[in-house]
């Protein structure tokens, strides 16, 4: 009997900062009081929670080892019209190691045959396999999904991406995606015309989307749509072609702050595609940049921002020995004013996220029972869902593309997180399901499942400063001397509670790190619409020939601010078919039979959904 995972994700003594030494504040100072004051209430809920870290298998008895890492960002950050990607590597070091996170690291590396085939649970590096992935979110390989074509948008060439995907299908006995046919890759137009190769980091972005979709879809296409820069303009004209070239879902993993991005909003407007984006991996309003002073403060991230699209927000899964789902948390390692980075000089990561200050909110999303309590008004709010992100629990990748900056140091396995993780996966998922299924801007669809078995309600941690903890419990971080909001349960200037905390805190129902939570079967991904049961008002007796009744369709719409406007009742003997706005209506069947009764309801989005009854009269 193998041993999969045993322990908590993040352990007590690398969750949270050392004890402080040095530094202009000291550890005894007031700033220094009051944030170990803020962690301390994590750390006692981490330490309670039942859930671990990916590892590998590992023999009975054995639990593994508390090892330690850090993040390590694959791009650099993006400046004023440029996005980065959103792709971050758990790199092990030493304990001591400034700014390291502890974890349980169950890699058995003298059996690596655990690491391998179709029922891998561990990656050759302990993160998690395709298998993971399909029972943690209650995956299954559907015959709608050899209809679809997942494009991938990323910057520069990665030469060796064909390769890479053969080394992965291999290790887990996927089925082959041979570049030329399964996997195409062209320019920013689409053409076969490729941009130079990759000298940033963003050839590890193009492994890590092409292998987690591949593992996700086995039998959807791919398209990766390469531009020729990081610049918004080229990623947007890539997009543009990734539409034109068929593509019935997009995957986006970057993004940079919103300011001036509005000329960009119709490369990603595309209805009836999907289109997937990453958060971000910086926290609430980029709070985890702030230090770095590259990215200016109170902006969420585009083209996550736009309404137009799918805001993939970033969780921490938490697996069982079996790959079954423990719990999922807000992926959340603080950020750059808490006193580990500070004093650690190191980028921490978390789920990007905050109100639009430019684009409006669909109206799916402000008539969600929660919205109030976000304080974005009429503001777009990143996210609409959620998986995993966080590179603790990330997802093993075989990337052999090493150049000479930023792309991976040898050729070998890697684990990856990020919300550049998340939104192919969810990209994959909706490909997987069979797309848009005529949806005009699908993230509707995740709404209309919004409560249901098919999602899980993430409800613990959040992404701002203060990682879900309320004000309370955290106090007000938000600076009066500093125009910038890194947590949301006071204003900018600190001097007033806010409306509400579930812009940046997780909680029941909708929240802004999580959206509606994450997929707990392929269900999160189906069409829906307004329906409900018919009836015949007569309370009793036989449905009689030549006699006129009543009918009522009792029909809820699903959708947040739904409302059905409209009643098509098709009596299914031949009559003409009625279209009225009332729920009601009468009708009188001139002979006995059989007759099957059809009322399609249509709502103020669009939507449809067909209620039936057979209809019986002697």
């Amino acid at each position: 009997m193998n041993v999969r995972r045993t322990s908590t994700h993040r352990v007590s003594d690398g969750r949270h900062p050392r004890p402080i030494g040095h530094g202009p504040d000291g550890p005894n100072s007031a700033i220094a009081r009051w944030i170990w004051s803020c962690l301390a209430l994590p750390l006692i809920a981490l330490v309670a929670i039942p859930v671990v870290v990916p590892g590998t298998a590992t023999a009975a008895g054995n639990s593994g080892q508390i090892g330690y890492a850090i993040g390590v960002r694959a791009c650099p950050s993006a400046h004023k019209g440029h996005a980065e990607c959103d792709a971050m590597r758990r790199l092990v070091v030493a304990k001591g190691t400034p700014g390291a996170l502890a974890f349980r690291d169950n890699l058995n590396r003298s059996n690596p045959a655990a690491t391998s085939g179709k029922a891998a649970t561990i990656g050759p590096d302990g993160g998690l396999t395709p298998l993971d992935f399909s029972t943690a979110y209650g995956l299954t390989q559907t015959t709608a999904s050899a209809n679809q074509t997942v494009a991938i948008v990323d910057a520069y060439n990665d030469p060796n991406i064909g390769a890479d995907l053969n080394t992965f299908d291999t290790q887990y006995g996927l089925p082959a995606c041979a570049l030329g046919t399964c996997l195409k890759v062209v320019g920013e137009a689409g053409t076969s015309a490729l941009p130079s190769d990759d000298t940033t980091g963003w050839s590890v972005e193009e492994t890590l989307d092409v292998e987690t979709v591949h593992s996700v879809c086995q039998k959807c296409k791919i398209i990766l749509v390469e531009a020729n820069g990081s610049s918004d303009s080229d990623l947007g004209t890539a997009e543009d072609s990734a539409a034109r070239l068929g593509a019935t879902e997009i995957s986006n993993s970057f993004g940079g702050p919103e300011t001036g991005s509005s000329s960009f909003v119709p490369d990603y407007n595309h209805p009836g595609i999907v289109i997937t984006v990453s958060a971000g991996d910086a926290g609430y309003y980029n709070y985890d940049s702030l230090g770095a002073e590259t990215v200016a403060g109170n902006l969420a991230n585009s083209p996550a921002s736009y309404n137009t699209v799918v805001s993939v927000g970033g969780t921490s899964l938490y697996l069982g020995q079996t790959g079954a789902r423990q719990s999922e948390t807000v992926w959340n390692d603080n950020g750059v004013k808490s006193i580990n980075e500070e004093y650690s000089g190191r980028t921490l990561g978390a789920s990007g996220g905050g109100c639009s200050g430019t684009f409006t909110a669909q109206p799916w999303q402000t008539h969600v029972g929660d919205w109030a309590k976000t304080g974005c008004g009429t503001k777009r709010l990143s996210s609409d869902v959620a998986a995993d992100a966080d590179y603790l629990t990330g997802f093993d990748i075989y990337d052999s593309y090493t150049c000479a900056s930023s792309c991976v140091p040898d050729a070998a396995w890697y684990t990856y997180g990020g919300t550049s993780l998340a939104a192919p996966l969810v990209g994959a998922m909706f490909g997987l399901a069979g797309g848009a299924h005529g949806v005009a801007y699908p993230a509707l669809t995740l709404y209309g499942h919004l409560g249901t078995s098919a999602l899980y309600d993430v409800a613990v941690g959040g992404n701002g400063y203060c990682d879900g903890e309320g004000a309370a419990a955290c106090g007000d971080n938000n600076s009066s001397s500093s125009p910038f909001t890194v947590d949301c349960d006071y204003n900018v200037g600190g001097t007033a509670i806010s409306p509400g905390d579930a812009a940046c805190d997780a909680g029941p129902g909708y929240d802004g790190p999580t959206g509606v939570g994450t997929p707990n079967n392929l269900t999160a991904f189906a069409k829906t619409g307004p329906t409900g049961p018919i009836v015949n008002l007569k309370v009793s007796g036989k449905i009689a020939p030549k006699v006129t009744y009543s009918w009522e369709i009792k029909a809820k719409d699903p959708f947040p601010g739904g409302k059905i406007t409209k009643y098509l009742w098709n009596w299914g003997d031949g009559s003409k078919a009625l279209s009225v706005t009332a729920a009601t209506e009468k009708h009188a069947y001139a002979k006995a039979g059989t007759y099957h009764l059809t009322v399609t309801a249509t709502d103020n989005y669009g939507q449809t959904g067909i209620s039936e009854l057979t209809v019986t009269v002697s």
